[in-house]
This record gives C-alpha cells, structure tokens and sequence, in this order.
C-alpha cells in the first residue's frame, strides 16, 4: 500500500477482511464483479491514480467506488481513521441532476459496508442538512458539483476541511475535459493536492477517442507517472434500427424537425412501459411534446418533457416519475444524455441524426441502463440523408471509433477566478500558486509575463482603469496577496464558475411555480395575450416584468414555440468522412441484402442514382463542387450557386464558406451568401463566376488562413462577443450584485462588457483578457483549429468539377436552406415540400401541375422549424454597401440576421441541453 500521508495505514489483514466484506456485499446483491472492476480496485489498492472508461451502463460507478469503500474499511480498524474528521471522499459531477442520482446509488453500498458513514450532497440545490453535514466535517462522502468545489475552496476553513481527504472521483470526466468547467475542476485539483497531496485521483468516463490525454489532464496536477487506464474491454452490442417509409415512398431531401413521423413515433412509444424520445434541440423538444400531446390517448400526467431550460424543480420531477417508471414518455434533449440511471426506462427514440456517434451511443444507453445489457436504438430519420449518418453511426459504434474531446489552454479569465479564490481562502504567495497552477495541463504553459499580467488585472483591472477602486480586487504585500476588501470578498463568491449567464427571462405563473427561462429575444417579439408552447404546456403571456413573464395556462394550443441560440449539434468530421466513404461504395455497388446497413443504403438508392446522373457521388479522395444552373461557359447576367461538399460537419462548412466568400471576392468585387448543413455548403454570388477558370487549390490553401478569416468578418464584434462572456468569468463584470434577488439583465451585461471592451481596446489593446477574447474569437467563432484540419483534409483531395442543369439531392437541402431568411406567405415547411416535389417530377420526367392550394393562398401557420436557420449570410467585397438581411415572417422562427460580415454562431455544447 503506497503512504498516503497518514500516521497509520491499513495492515494487510485489514484489507483482506475488508476486500472480504465488499465480496460479500456484492454476492448479496447478486453483483458478479466484471474483470475491469476488479482492475480499478486492485489498482487503487496499490495507491494508483487513474482513469476508468467503459460504455454507458456497465458499472462504472461500482468500480469506482470499491476500492475507496474497501480503504475506508480497513481505515477504520486504526484510530486514525475513526477520528478523521472532513471529508475523506468527493465524488464530483458535472450535472446537479447527475448529483442527485450519483448519490442515491452510492448510499446503499456504502450505509451496507460503511454505517457510520454520512453521504452529502453539495451543490445548488442542496439542503441545509446537506451544507451542515458538509460545512461541520460530518460528512465523509460528499457528492459535489465544480462550481460548488470551487467555493468551499474558496474558504480559508478548507485547509483544514480537506486534509483529510483520501479520493476524488471525477465522474463524467469527457462532458467536463473541453470546457472552462474543466479547466476549473483542474486548477481546484492542483489546490486538493497542495492540501492532501496523498489523495487518489480517478476519473470516469465513456469511451472517447482520446481517453490517455483526457487521463493525462486530469491527473497533471498529482504528476502521476504511469497513471492507471482501466478498460472495460467486454464487447457490448450495439442495435440501432433506422425508422423508414417503405422502398419507394418520398422523404424529404432537407428538414430536421421530423413530424411526418408522428404516427411511427406513437406507435413505438405505445409498445414499450416506458420511453425517452431524444431530439436535438430545446425547441424541437417542445414541439414533439406538443405533438405527442395532441394524440395522446392516455393520462396527460404520462407524457412529460426534460431540457435545460425548464426549472429545477420541474425537471426534478421528471427524474423522479420516470426513476419510479410511472411516466409513459419522455421527450427530452441532451439534459438526459448523461449517466443518470432509469432503469424502468425500455426504449429511447432517437428524432433525427444524432450528429455524433459517441452521443448517440450515449443516448441509446439510457435505455434497459443495466450492466450487461445490449445498447439498443430506434433512430426515426427526418430526412433523406439522417439515413447515411445512421449506418455510418452503427459502423463506426461496432469498430468503437469515437470522437475526440479537445481540452482548452490558457483560460486567464478562469485562472483569474481562481487566484482571487485562493486569495479569500487566507491569501496566497504568487510564486507558490504559480507553482501550483503550472502543474496542470491548462496552465503548463504559462509563462511568468502572463502570470504578473493576472496579478496586475486583479489589482486594478488595467492600467486604464486605474482611477476606478472597483476594479481593484486584490491587495498584494509583503509577499501575500489577499482580497482588496470585504465587499470583494461577497461578490466573488457570488460569482463563482463559469457558467456565464445569458439573455434569459423566468417563466412564471401569476399564481403558481416557476417553469424555467426563455431567451429575451424570444419574449421581446410577443405581445400580452400571446399564446406560446413551453414547458410541454400552451401558454398565455400576461406581462413582462422585471426580467419574469407572467403567463397562465391556455386552453389554446400555441402557435408560437421559442427557440435557444446555438440549438444545433454540429456534426464531426469522422462521422461525415464516412458517410462519404458509405455513399460512395452505394453508388459504385449496391449493398447486399444481407449487409448491416442493408436497409439504409436500399432506401437512397434512387436519391444516389440521381445525384450520379446529374452531378457525381464522390468518393473518399474527392472534393465534389458543383455549380448548378450553368453550363462550363458562364453565361452573362446570370450568378449561378457554387456547392461544395467536404462532409466535415456543420461548424466546419461555415468557416469554410466564409473563407472561400472572401478569398473569391479576391479575384472580383462581387457580394456573396451563403447557406451550410452537415454535407457541404452553398455560395451564392451576385455577379457570375466562371468556376473552371477558378484556381480552386488557391482557394483552399492553408497559408494566410488567419489573416483571410480575421478579414472576412468584423472580428472587432466577434471578439466583443466573446468578452462578455469572459469579462463575467474573470469578475470584469458582475450579474449578480449583493442585496438583490435578480440578476443584471442581459442586455446591462452586455453594455457594461462593450464599454469596458471599447476603453480597453484603446487604452490597452495588449490587455490579458483582450488577447484571450481574440484568441477564443479565431478558435470558437471562426474555428480555426478545425478550418485548418479541413483544410489539411482537401490538400490531399482531387478537386471534382460538376455543372448539373437542375439541382441534386446534394444540392437541393442547401438551396432550401437559403429561402428561411426570405419573405413569403408559405411556411418554410411548405415551400420546401413543393419544391421537392417539382424536383422529384422533373428526375421522373413528368409535366409540372396547376398551382398549388400553399401557391394560390397563405394558410394558418403551424408551429414552424424550432432552428434558429441561418439566413444566406452575406460577405461584401471591401467598399460595397451592406445589405439589410430580409425579414422573418414568423415570430417563431425568426433566424439571426446576416450582416455582411459575421457568420452564424456555432453552436456549445451546453447550449443544447
């Protein structure tokens, strides 16, 4: 047994009855214990730190938690370990729900084993029998939140509280590695080891396709030199069933709301005790429910709705009734991807593609979420293409190749944070917390410049700002360094984490309980007596006041559904590499019968033949551009569109079409839009291009990539953007203020961050935070990182020149993309029907019909596509005028305005939830 730094450790033989207790604890409770469990325990027993993965529901928990158990067993025999006082367990989680759960599954091995053992939770929604537990040393198992660790750690008493701490677990440690979050849980972790530096640390996580860096990170603070990677290496089967109309009948070419598939939805959910439908939006969420809601033939009470947006206690209640397998269904988003368990829940429904296949494989293991237990799927696609993304999903699921998470470096807004925590916590000497802070994978790299750069912001904000006393929160001498003043002191613990607040007003019931929150701009567009679908309910907007809307129950089903910024999953780029490489092996061959994905590959076999009829299906070492409407000789007068299909995802495709916007606007002033899905990208210019005279390898060199994208937007905005959020991080500026139950508003934060971002920019263009703003500008706006990869990716592509007459089934989902932003008395829904329709009669040779009953009159709208769609966004060669973008029709729907220079946002992962 390595020392931990007690007095005195454990004997052998008090292991031994110990290892013999947990035995039996699990033969009691008909637990056989799995070879990688058996793994962590030995490991740990061995004073190893390390990281276990395994895939959902296959007790990861359980290996997790035996050897701490089995520690703390034979810690008992000694006096030491009966006198400990503290916590001598946290097990951190990055979800309050998570926490809440986490801590009813662990209470029972550990009140069986551990009696005298007290298991707390700290985090929001804590009781105060849970803080006093935690708070007087009471409590030996705590389960605790990043942003609640952070604050303990922020009181001076917390030397004393944790040194007698032997194990952390991190339990979803790939939700937190590419966030600030993480970062956060990093530079607390270094503190855990300053202060009880013989703790083990071990991380849960499911499978990813970096799992020794994300080891490696989370144990940078303890310098650990062979870190433990425990595997569950079992093989788990994998089912996902694709939900399609028969060989023969239409899908839609483009769409992703997917409500033509309401009645096969019924019919699965009718067939099972108990399931959750995943989709990928908030909004979409709530449109399904509605939808649900309007068929449901049972108790109103079964069917219910879980997203990010709906208040604690609501969601609460959620968890509790499909735990206690009283509800019939669940329409929820990512807010029940994590490892929270069901077990009453038999079936999940996945609406659409999931864009990844780890979050799909996440997602089907919420169902029958039992050790052991086959992962099953039943994904309904919403359109044609969903159909490629599934088999390449279950293919690359099978060959356990997942994506990567990416950690962040050089978060000063979080380091920030962080010192002035260390500073409340009884102060802190700069060259020992550097030290400490260098120890973590974030910081490895912080050089002493940047350091005093920390310390001179938290003592005067800027050299700017020097007259002003609010900005000066850290008072450093003799060689210490403590809080300016008492009213520092509450404000930073106010503000505490890095989960920034944005533009979001409560929904309330005149008389009754908080649903949760909708985004302002959602609110600002309705008027009193409006009628809006939220909460899975119809609801009637009173007033607006003080940051609450006012609402009451609606017998009238809205037609109104808000909709979240960034509510669009990016797909990765592995997943759409093989898609690509799945498509073309269709085209080349037709599946066999009896290959996996069979089914799918059937079914887009006349969409395939098509697009190699008119255009190409290209392979894996092709870059497919298509220039639709032309023939090889521009014609004059006529801007013909310019596709082009790399199947990097989303994220990648808007970077990408910004940059060849601005790199083509080289050659020629001309105005450009573009539209982007998961496959490729549309470029529309004004004037028309001659795409064979194109030096296409030009377009897509990787040098001067910086300087193009920098110029092709108003990064001056994009990076004010960005500042607000980490002006609120580093505590530049404040949305909570003591004495007031409300938070600042959204757009107060974000007039106090653009004055301070304007004074900065010019007094202190070097600022630490400014530098950072611009940074996170290029890698999270513009996505530099990944633009560079992509643009690694087409080098080593030969470049396939197409010019079809009419629109492809590649094409045809972009170019419906570009009408959201455009004025007209259809539904998007509807335009885009009769559009693919005329399509699909044209490929069949068959006259066009009379009018349409959506051509000769506006119908009543219905609930419309929940994405926030991006109108074709316009970039402007320098000196042309800009360009207002049209107007939406719908309040519903109205997208993000283009402006000539500022692509749409891409989507966070937490915006999802």
């Amino acid at each position: 047994m390595a020392d931990l730094g007690h007095s005195t450790a454990p004997s052998d033989r008090a292991m031994q009855r110990a290892a013999k207790r947990w035995r039996d604890w699990l033969k009691e409770q008909d637990i056989g214990a799995a070879i990688f469990q058996q793994q962590a325990w030995r490991a740990y027993a061995e004073g190893h730190s390390g990281l276990i993965s395994a895939p959902t529901g296959r007790g990861k928990t359980l290996a997790a938690l035996g050897g701490p158990l089995m520690q703390a067993m034979a810690d008992a025999e000694t006096p030491e370990g009966r006198a400990s006082h503290g916590p001598r367990m946290l097990w951190v989680t990055p979800l309050r729900a998570l926490a809440s759960d986490t801590r009813e599954r662990i209470t029972g091995p550990v009140a069986a084993v551990l009696p005298h053992w007290q298991v707390a939770m700290r985090t929001g929604d804590a009781t105060s029998r849970d803080k006093r537990l935690t708070d007087t040393g009471k409590a030996q198992l705590v389960v605790i939140t990043p942003e609640s660790l952070a604050l303990l750690l922020s009181h001076e008493r917390s030397r004393e509280q944790f040194s007698q701490l032997r194990c952390i677990v991190v339990d979803e440690w790939h939700e937190l590695l590419p966030s600030k979050r993480g970062v956060l849980l990093q530079l607390n972790l270094a503190r855990i080891q300053a202060l009880a530096p013989g703790a083990q640390v071990w991380g849960l996580s499911a499978t990813i396709g970096n799992l020794q860096e994300a080891s490696d990170v989370l144990l940078s603070a303890w310098q650990v030199k062979e870190p433990a990677l425990v595997q569950d290496m079992r093989p788990k089967p994998f089912h996902l069933h694709s939900i399609t109309p028969p060989l023969g009948t239409r899908m839609p070419w483009a769409g992703h709301l997917g409500l033509a598939n309401l009645g096969e939805v019924a019919k699965l959910v009718f067939s099972a005790p108990s399931t959750i439908v995943f989709t990928n939006t908030r909004a979409q969420a709530e449109l399904w429910h509605t939808a649900l809601a309007s068929i449901w033939p049972e108790d109103a009470d079964t069917l219910a709705i879980h997203h990010g947006s709906l208040d604690q206690g609501v969601r609460q209640s959620v968890e509790q009734r499909l735990r206690a397998g009283t509800l019939r269904c669940v329409v929820a988003t990512s807010s029940l991807d994590l490892g929270v368990d069901f077990p009453a829940v038999e079936r999940v429904i996945q609406i659409g593609g999931a864009r990844s296949v780890a979050r799909m494989v996440q997602r089907a293991g919420r169902a029958k979420h039992r050790p052991g237990a086959a992962v099953h799927v039943e994904a309904v696609a919403t359109q044609a293409m969903d159909l490629a993304e599934f088999a390449a999903v279950r293919e690359l699921a099978e060959a356990q190749v997942y994506e990567r998470r990416e950690p962040l470096r050089l978060c000063f807004d979080v380091l920030s944070q962080h010192a002035m925590s260390a500073a409340l916590a009884g102060g802190f000497r700069p060259p020992e917390l550097l030290a400490e802070v260098r120890r973590t994978a974030a910081f490895r790299d912080l050089s002493d410049a940047q350091w005093l750069a920390v310390l001179a912001f938290l003592e005067h904000g800027s050299d700017s700002l020097v007259q002003y006393p609010q900005y000066e929160r850290l008072h450093c001498a003799d060689g210490l360094c403590q809080p300016a003043n008492t009213g520092v002191v509450r404000m930073h613990r106010m503000s505490i984490g890095t989960i920034t607040a944005h533009g979001a007003v409560n929904v309330q019931y005149l008389r009754g309980a908080r649903l949760g929150s909708v985004e302002e701009a959602f609110i600002a567009r309705l008027n009193a007596g409006d009628v809006f679908n939220f909460a899975g309910r119809s609801l009637v907007l009173v007033r607006l006041e003080n940051s609450t809307a006012w609402v009451r129950r609606s017998a009238q089903v809205g037609l109104l559904t808000p909709a979240w910024a960034g509510s669009l999953m990016p797909m990765s780029s592995s997943l759409g590499e093989r898609m690509q490489q799945l498509l073309s092996q269709a085209a080349a061959s037709p599946a066999a019968d009896d290959a996996p994905h069979a089914r799918e590959l059937q079914w887009l076999q006349p969409l395939l033949q098509l697009q190699s009829q008119r255009s190409l299906v290209p392979g894996a070492g092709q870059l497919l551009i298509e220039q639709v409407g032309q023939t090889q000789a521009p014609q004059a007068g006529k801007a013909a569109p310019l596709f082009v299909y790399p199947f990097a995802g989303r994220v990648a495709h808007e970077g990408l079409a910004v940059l060849i916007a601005t790199r083509l606007a080289h050659l020629q002033a001309n105005t450009f839009a573009w539209a982007c899905n998961e496959i490729g990208l549309m470029v529309q210019p004004t004037l028309p291009i001659d795409a064979n005279a194109v030096d296409w390898a030009e377009i897509f060199k990787q040098d001067g990539l910086d300087t193009d994208l920098r110029s092709a937007v108003n990064f001056s905005e994009l990076a004010r953007k960005r500042f607000k959020e980490i002006a609120q991080i580093a505590g530049l500026v404040q949305s909570k203020v003591p004495g007031k139950k409300s938070r600042a508003s959204d757009r107060q934060l974000q007039v106090s961050a653009s004055l301070l971002f304007d004074v900065l920019s010019k007094y202190d263009p070097e600022h630490l935070l400014l530098r950072q703003a611009r940074q996170e500008a290029l890698d999270q706006e513009l996505h530099l990182p990944t633009m560079q990869r992509l643009l690694a990716s087409i080098a080593a592509r030969q470049i396939a020149l197409r010019f079809p007459a009419k629109h492809t089934p590649f094409s045809f989902g972009l170019w419906a993309e570009s009408f959201r932003g455009q004025l007209s008395n259809e539904t998007w829904q509807n335009k885009v029907r009769r559009m693919a329709e005329q399509q699909e009669r044209q490929a069949r040779g068959e006259p066009a019909p009379g009018p349409s009953r959506s051509a000769r009159a506006p119908r009543t709208p219905r609930p419309g596509d929940p994405r926030k769609g991006a109108p074709p966004q316009r970039a402007q060669h320098p000196g042309s005028p800009n360009k207002a973008a049209a107007k939406a029709t719908s309040k519903q729907a109205a997208p993000r305005k283009g402006t000539r220079s500022t692509p749409q946002r891409s989507p966070q992962p937490q915006d999802t939830h």
